[in-house]
């Protein structure tokens, strides 16, 4: 028997006398809209989550729930609202009893093996949390924290069969019209399985989100009169009195004066909250404090960005606690400024974005709890460097004349929300077309460097990268060092880094692609989203304080069992529990692309052929194991004195592999050329044989838009291209189907702009035109189709007690689908880095 939305939400409440607000009732009844403009406080949450969960798995109505996405993606533009909204999410899914049907996941950087669930089962109704940066940066193929290789299985997935919910809209910067851009174009270029997105905010302006590809906003929700009565009612009129406080206009005497206002106006019991600019003016403050409060005084907790995830989650936790009978004193940057469910007796600010001041209001008297009203405490912040970042001095100027206007004030936050206070236009770069078929190639240009998408993600002064730190054996890497776990990274400024290399203050490593190692990180390697390994003796990072480049170390390490880092002269994610044949292994794949597809029907966006092709490409996609590079490392991944049990070719060896004898050499290339190849019959009579040999090219995520010899491959006589020469011998294989490769000689011509021979055309005019025949949503969806189903036939030839450096030795090894289990929160967020 299916529930209806008011039974859902009880049982997700926990509460059998709780009632959704009427504009909630109203989205499970029609479904999201593309714009809700309700208060700080209303339930935006749960409007964004529950309704599309009742018509997904409750609704009476089985189109309706065909219809539903899959996916629920929720882009948040700080981590702390990360943090606390998947710890709700997952209480609601557990108390409403659909914790095994609803997968709850949070995208962070690093490794962690929740992200192998996600991918492995792309089916099933899942719930995805995480901020701007990371859902963003993966939405553009270039996942923040996340190996190249996993770039276009993420991009794949994420764009099709997804409702996209974004949050807290006014501190997205140019993350907004980015995300309007991609629900354009997704709709002009096509997708697999349609999205939606559904914007929420509490002061968002239609023409917001119309971008040149999203030039409407269809459907909006507000309030109604239905929902400014009742338990929202007493919300809604919570008041705040506004008032100026006076302190030091000086950068120098400000955190002591501010501190001592904060210890004067403190109300035994409850808490009090402050909220600055930035995490020094923070960091200040609190060392301010530290020296003010006495013990058995309350409590005083620092929390900005800058903490890796178990200290943040600490800080989380106090927050959570009850408080003692003095109360607690929070010293706080934009992370508390939206989403977190905090509320204060007393709160001060500094003038911001007045947008900003609105948020930061709204964790002052949040429920009305306090019916003789609440203190809303405010000052310009100081004279000196970086005084009004990370806002415009005309925004932050214009809200002091609002507060000003408003001194003795008792203030409602509709009041706030609705005064005229006009920011200062900002004009942000917009994505267009040609900027996301470019982003679709995913090799790196001849210098190693990428496209930089943080322009369409986040300002650029609130950039960051990722730090890990290591007790590394000779101040350096080793050579099976695993790539950082998400439990390690903290987000660091940009700009401290680069100061770092450039001063040479001490040791940066970053992970280099090609060669699957770790080396000296150089200025270029410094960019947003890269994972960056120290020394834990570097220091810059303090449990209680966060980053910071004035703290001086040890720092603890955290490192756990993860994946060795893979480069292109590497197969480790050949090697299983057992020897597995090159037909066994083929056949498999080719069925779990079946089983995939079925499973996420209908695939409206893609025709009968191009399923067809996915499944021939799972067929075909290891043919250049066969080849004699790849035999002779099957070879020698066995102990002295064993041999493969057989001729082969062999898919999978029972050894860890080692490198291959020729360095860069991939096999999936050699598979790519041989369907190409004019003697080659395999493909005879279909029509899409470039989109098949381009899906087992791609399979590993190295070999996709671009093919070009690596640094020395060129220069050799013969020159080689990853590891392949003129004319290879492959064959004779048999394959599944009673196929059979005859001995060919592989022609690599064909890679290059010239064309292959009788003026075929070469690897670049193939794929461009599959990227103009399909979009790269359908492409993608294509390529994570048959790269999955590589990882699910390869996990079967495992078992969940294998050794750690065999079952994830690898980024490219197929993911071990472990239990659902809580992770921790997100690495990024919006915060000035001064």
């Amino acid at each position: 028997m299916r529930r209806t939305f008011v039974e859902l939400f009880r049982a997700a409440m926990n509460d059998v006398d709780a009632r959704p607000y009427p504009y909630q009732e109203r989205l499970a009844a029609e479904g999201l809209p593309e714009l809700l403009r309700v208060p700080t406080g209303a339930g935006k949450t749960a409007a964004g989550v529950l309704p599309w969960l009742w018509r997904r798995l409750e609704h009476p109505e089985a189109a309706v729930r065909a219809g539903e996405a899959r996916w629920l993606v929720f882009v948040l533009p700080l981590r702390s609202l990360v943090e606390q909204t998947a710890a709700v999410v997952r209480e609601w899914t557990a108390n409403a009893g659909l914790a095994g049907a609803v997968g709850v996941h949070v995208f962070m950087g690093g490794e962690d093996r929740d992200d192998d669930a996600w991918r492995m089962g792309p089916s099933r109704t899942a719930v995805f949390i995480g901020t701007q940066d990371m859902l963003l940066s993966r939405l553009l193929m270039r996942g923040y924290g996340e190996s190249r290789a996993q770039w276009p299985v993420s991009f794949g997935l994420l764009h099709s069969g997804v409702q996209f919910v974004f949050d807290e809209t006014q501190l997205m910067g140019p993350g907004l019209p980015t995300s309007a851009q991609l629900q354009g174009l997704r709709e002009q270029l096509g997708t697999g399985v349609p999205s939606r997105s559904m914007w929420m905010s509490a002061t968002l302006a239609p023409q917001e989100v119309c971008t040149p590809d999203h030039r409407e906003v269809r459907g909006a929700v507000e309030l109604g009169e239905d929902d400014r009565v009742g338990g929202l009612a007493v919300r809604l009129n919570a008041v705040r009195q506004v008032e100026r406080v006076e302190v030091p206009e000086s950068a120098a005497a400000y955190p002591a004066g501010v501190a001592q206002v904060l210890v004067a106006r403190h109300v035994p019991g409850p808490r009090t909250i402050a909220v600055f600019n930035t995490v020094e003016r923070a960091v200040a403050v609190q060392a301010a404090l530290a020296k003010l409060v006495r013990r058995g005084g309350p409590e005083v907790v620092l929390l900005h960005s800058r903490f890796r995830p178990p200290e943040r989650e600490r800080l989380m936790d106090e927050l959570k606690a009850p408080l003692s009978a003095a109360g607690q004193i929070v010293v706080s940057t934009q992370v508390l400024e939206a989403g977190v469910d905090l509320s204060s007796r007393v709160l001060f600010t500094e003038a911001a974005l007045f947008s900003s001041v609105v948020q930061r209001a709204g964790r002052c008297n949040r429920a009305g709890e306090f019916p003789d009203g609440a203190n809303l405490l405010w000052s310009p912040p100081p004279y000196g460097r970086g005084q009004y970042a990370p806002y415009e001095p005309e925004d932050v100027e214009t809200a002091v004349e609002a507060l000003t206007s408003l001194e003795g004030t008792c203030v409602t936050s509709t009041m706030l929300q609705e005064m005229p206070v006009v920011a200062k236009p900002v004009v942000h770069p917009v994505l267009r077309r040609r900027d996301l078929l470019q982003l679709f190639d995913t090799m790196p240009d001849l210098s190693g460097a990428d496209i930089d998408v943080s322009q369409w993600i986040r300002d650029g002064q609130d950039t960051t990268a990722l730090v890990a730190w290591r007790d590394l054996t000779d101040g350096r890497p080793g050579e099976r060092e695993v790539f950082p776990a998400r439990e390690e990274l903290c987000p660091a400024p940009v700009g401290d880094l680069k100061t770092i290399v450039k001063d040479s203050l001490g040791p940066l490593w970053v992970l280099d692609a090609a060669e699957g190692a770790w080396r000296r990180a150089q200025f270029a390697d410094i960019r947003p989203g890269a994972v960056l390994l120290t020394s834990t003796a570097s220091g810059w990072y303090d449990s209680k304080l966060g980053w910071g480049l004035k703290h001086r170390g040890p720092v603890t390490s955290l490192v756990r069992t993860g994946r060795v880092p893979d480069g292109m002269s590497k197969d480790d994610a050949s090697c299983a529990d057992r020897w597995v044949d090159l037909i066994e292994h083929l056949e498999d794949v080719e069925r779990e692309v079946g089983l995939l597809a079925e499973g996420l029907a209908p695939l409206d966006g893609l025709s009968a052929g191009h399923l067809k092709a996915a499944q021939l490409a799972g067929r075909y996609h290891d043919m250049g194991k066969a080849h004699s590079v790849f035999a002779n490392t099957v070879r020698r991944s066995c102990p002295e004195g064993e041999q493969p049990p057989g001729e082969g070719p062999w898919a999978k060896s029972r050894h860890r592999m080692g490198r291959h004898e020729r360095k860069y050499f991939r096999h999936e290339l050699i598979s790519a050329l041989a369907l190409l190849h004019p003697d080659s019959t395999l493909l005879d009579g279909s029509q899409h044989s470039d989109l098949i040999a381009y899906l087992a090219a791609a399979h590993h995520g190295k070999v996709r838009v671009s093919v070009r010899s690596m640094p020395g491959e060129a220069e050799r006589v013969p020159p080689r291209v990853l590891g392949v020469e003129p004319a290879e011998e492959v064959g004779p294989v048999e394959l599944p189907g009673g196929k059979v490769l005859s001995r060919i000689v592989v022609d690599p011509s064909v890679l290059f702009l010239g064309g292959g021979p009788q003026g075929a055309p070469s690897w670049t005019q193939r794929t461009s035109q599959l990227l103009s025949q399909l979009g790269p949503f359908r492409l993608a969806l294509l390529e994570a189709l048959v790269r999955v189903a590589d990882w699910r036939a390869s996990q079967a030839y495992r078992t969940p007690q294998s050794a750690p450096d065999q079952a994830v030795s690898s980024e490219e090894q197929s993911p071990v689908v472990p239990l659902p289990i809580p992770a921790p929160a997100g690495v990024f967020e919006q915060e000035v880095l001064w």
